[in-house]
């Protein structure tokens, strides 16, 4: 059964033009380097339209199993671009907003 990393936050305000920015170049790395998220079941990334905290985004990974996504983050957040990008992510993000968890398939 799948588990699934889900990350939530909101974009500072004034940084939105930067995290747009950011999100490209991290699509575009993604696409450019496969075998590095080789095993990612799927990515998936919503925006909020509607509801409070305005502009909530819903980040979800999905990997086979708990075992697989260590191996997997292991291996992406060693590489330096990712790292580098992640810096710049959360420097982007209201600190209070962000959280992370771990869901697991039932049904």
């Amino acid at each position: 059964m799948s588990v699934i990393t889900v990350e939530t936050y909101v974009v500072r305000a004034e940084k939105s033009v930067e995290f747009t920015t950011l999100l490209r170049e991290f699509l575009k790395f993604k696409k450019a380097h496969p075998q590095l998220f080789k095993g990612v079941k799927s990515w998936k990334l919503y925006k909020q339209d509607y509801g409070q905290p305005a502009g909530m985004y819903v980040e979800m990974w999905e990997y086979g199993n708990l075992a697989k996504l260590e191996e997997i983050n292991k291996r992406i957040f060693s590489d330096e671009r990712i790292k580098k990008i992640n810096e710049a992510f959360h420097e982007l993000v209201e600190p209070a907003t962000f959280s992370s968890s771990i869901w697991s398939e039932v049904a």
